[in-house]
């Protein structure tokens, strides 16, 4: 059953700064048998690890944690830990999270070796939660294996067209890339400053998108279209939970409307994240107080 699960290594070697990035997508089959797709992008600099988790990449429940961890390369091992949530998809109804801790064998970090073995999971109070295992592989392997099988099935010509199409487009296929914000979908955001500062702006042609954002139903830009260059606009929060809205307006000459959108707090905290909207959808980013309970 494990060939059937391909999942992403990819890695990139920053010597200048004697770091190096590597980026994990796979599984976490939990003790029910449900599996949730997992990705971890960390920076490993002298046996240190640090970077960020997701959860049910591109689904409903997307979530991104902070990670923490270490490498030791003489003894082949790797442990890290989620310590603190970014942002959740998930609604929100109480603040108790759990956070996975991994500790296992790794014969390298060079995306050739498979990383696999059992995950525990803890409660902010250090409660047990749910444990399972986990389960990643090589980017190599993994754009090798569906290259191939993307091939095989475009050559075979007994297969209908409408099945190419949606091999190509797989959820499966495409996991490891971020799909961002979508129309109806809100962002629960943790956040410790009583400020924020909004960036929007193109990332690909600009066509004209128009968009109104407001904060708490207040108007921030009754219409606003993003350009190439990046506009930053202050937000003030002064409620225990506090809403951005964005809602499309237009979608342009290149349907449907898209923006790059940035979140940061001035303090090194940034969130960044695509939208993708039709006209009279809305995108929401939540912000809790991070000691909300």
């Amino acid at each position: 059953m494990r060939q059937l699960f391909f999942f992403v290594i990819s890695l990139t070697f920053l010597s200048a700064l004697g770091q190096q990035n590597i980026d994990y997508v796979g599984l976490l089959a939990l003790q029910d048998s449900t599996f949730i797709s997992y990705k971890l992008e960390l920076v490993e600099k002298d046996g240190i690890l640090k970077g960020f988790s997701y959860t049910d990449l591109n689904g409903p429940h997307e979530s991104q944690n902070t990670i923490v961890g270490r490498y030791n390369s003489k003894e082949n091992k790797i442990e890290f830990r989620e310590v603190d949530i970014v942002y959740t998809k998930s609604p929100i109804k109480e603040l108790d999270f759990c956070f996975v801790y991994f500790t296992g064998n790794l014969r390298n970090l060079k995306g050739r070796a498979t990383l696999e073995g059992n995950f525990k999971s803890y409660y902010n109070d250090l409660q047990p939660c749910i444990d399972g295992r986990l389960i990643m592989q090589g980017e190599e392997k993994f754009v090798r294996k569906t290259e191939k099988i993307t091939s095989r099935v475009e050559k075979m010509d007994k297969v209908p067209d409408s099945i190419k199409q949606r091999i190509a487009n797989s959820k499966f296929l495409n996991s490891s890339e971020r799909q961002g914000l979508k129309g109806g979908e809100t962002l629960n955001v943790f956040w410790e400053s009583k400020i924020a500062y909004l960036e929007i702006w193109d990332p690909g042609k600009v066509d004209g998108d128009a968009m109104s954002i407001m904060l708490n139903g207040n108007v921030v830009k009754e219409s606003y279209a993003p350009l190439k260059a990046k506009t930053k606009i202050p937000l003030t929060f002064n409620k225990e939970i506090n809403t951005l809205t964005l809602k499309a307006l237009s979608e342009g000459t290149d349907p449907p409307n898209t923006a790059q959108i940035r979140i940061t707090d001035g303090n090194g905290k940034e969130i960044s994240m695509l939208s993708s909207f039709k006209v009279g959808e809305q995108v929401k980013v939540v912000f809790y107080k991070k000691d909300l309970r």
